[in-house]
């Protein structure tokens, strides 16, 4: 019987996967040396140990920033030539300029088509590409190439195609996935749903680079009909595709692609790997980013490692995603973070799953403000901001006793029409997380 996945790696052995991490991680610090950058960093390597990075400096986003072209050429490997400069969206601070090789470009077609497959892409699919294009921005390219690679029929929308363009080509071709930027897609669907949708059947909905959480796939089920929604890969324009789910992975869960990066989680001060279930800052070393060697690149998103093997039947390792490491607003003495503020919005129905959260200084009190969209009708609107208010208090007692001691102002609950919350104008990404310090 054919193997049920995309290729032999995900169902390789513990001990198959244990030797060829080692070699590869071996090899490709091997060619990191040759950069007069990691000479020293990398002579604390330690292959033999079960932490062999443990005591190799880690690269954070701004070092890596100041070593590459304009500003330097210190992390670009010797004589290279042409490359594609890419920039990220720029949404937690200043974009990043990240450079891949032509044969980077093309080797991610593997991390790519893997993850598609793993979440029910077929070749018989007819697929609306909206990823972001143009602006220096990466997904779109990528993965225009990757749904070629894979077989599917492609749709070439971008995220500036207009919805009626989009639901028109639905009806006369059949398409009948989405994929792009969550917020981007799901966005696109509502404003083909008030233009008539009629005709059009949108049955599966892949995503990446946000969340969609349980009120944005409730929302894409019930009212929309979509049978399968789930992302098929997780990584960042300064790295690679790092993970991916499959079916049977719930929200914000992914395998990784440990044959094409070493992943670690660490503490917050990076002092001590964690274990399975304890939370950590992610860490990766790209072997396939030989262009600019990444190694010990602090991802800045937070993670554990889960240590059960998936039902699914892959043996690729499992690891939660628990946001960005600046998605967390000190309010008072309580740390509030976005995930929490969405399982809240997600238990409060007649919200929609696009939230934003906000922390004001006012007075030398701290106060939450939280945003959401809602399709209600005005007079209902009171209600679900109150509801919305007691379920943030509810399961928070240091937030709830800050407020009742007048140590916070009380939380703000704003309800905005659909469309309403803030969106980078290059990718239509949710601007989901200001904090007024």
């Amino acid at each position: 019987m054919k193997v049920p996945f995309y290729d032999a790696w995900e169902s390789a052995s513990e001990r198959q996967r244990r030797r060829l991490i080692k070699e590869r991680l071996s090899a490709y610090l091997r060619q990191a040396r040759r950069l007069p950058f990691y000479a020293d960093r990398l002579a604390r390597f330690r292959p033999g140990c079960e932490h062999p990075l443990a005591e190799v400096p880690v690269l954070t986003p701004d070092a890596s920033r100041a070593l590459l072209p304009p500003r330097s050429r210190r992390l670009l490997a010797r004589g290279a030539a042409g490359w594609t400069v890419f920039q990220s969206g720029g949404t937690t601070g200043a974009p990043k300029t990240s450079l891949f090789s032509h044969e980077e470009m093309e080797a991610l077609c593997l991390p790519n088509a893997r993850g598609y497959h793993a979440v029910g892409l077929r070749r018989g699919d007819r697929v609306a590409n909206l990823f972001a294009a143009g602006g220096l921005y990466m997904s779109f390219l990528h993965v225009h190439r990757a749904l070629e690679a894979f077989g599917c029929v492609n749709f070439p929308f971008s995220n500036h195609a207009a919805p009626e363009s989009v639901r028109n080509c639905a009806r006369l071709f059949g398409i009948n996935c989405l994929t792009g930027v969550a917020s981007v897609a799901l966005n696109c669907l509502r404003e083909m749903e008030k233009l008539d949708l009629r005709g059009v059947r949108i049955e599966k909905f892949f995503y990446s680079a946000e969340h969609l959480y349980d009120a944005d796939k409730t929302e894409l089920r019930e009212r929309f009909g979509v049978r399968r929604v789930a992302t098929h890969g997780y990584g960042t324009v300064d790295t690679w595709y790092l993970g991916y789910q499959c079916a049977a992975c719930p929200t914000g869960v992914f395998h990784a692609h440990d044959d094409q990066v070493f992943l670690e989680v660490w503490d917050e001060d990076g002092r001590r790997p964690c274990s399975p279930g304890q939370a950590g800052m992610l860490y990766a070393t790209v072997w396939s980013r030989r262009l600019t060697p990444l190694v010990r690149y602090r991802v800045g998103d937070r993670a554990r490692w889960l240590g059960a093997r998936c039902s699914c039947g892959r043996t690729t390792p499992l690891f939660e995603l628990l946001g960005r490491g600046d998605d967390v607003l000190r309010i008072g003495f309580d740390s509030i973070d976005y995930r929490y503020v969405q399982d809240c919005v997600g238990r409060v129905r007649g919200l929609l799953g696009s939230v934003q959260m906000q922390k004001e200084r006012e007075t030398g009190r701290d106060r939450l403000v939280v945003r959401a969209e809602t399709r209600a009708p005005a007079p209902a609107r009171r209600a679900l901001a109150a509801a919305l208010s007691r379920e943030l208090l509810s399961r928070r007692p240091t937030l709830r006793d800050g407020v009742e001691q007048k140590a916070v102002w009380p939380v703000r609950v704003e309800l905005l029409d659909q469309g309403g919350l803030p969106r980078n104008p290059r990718t239509g990404k949710l601007i989901r997380v200001k904090d007024d310090r």
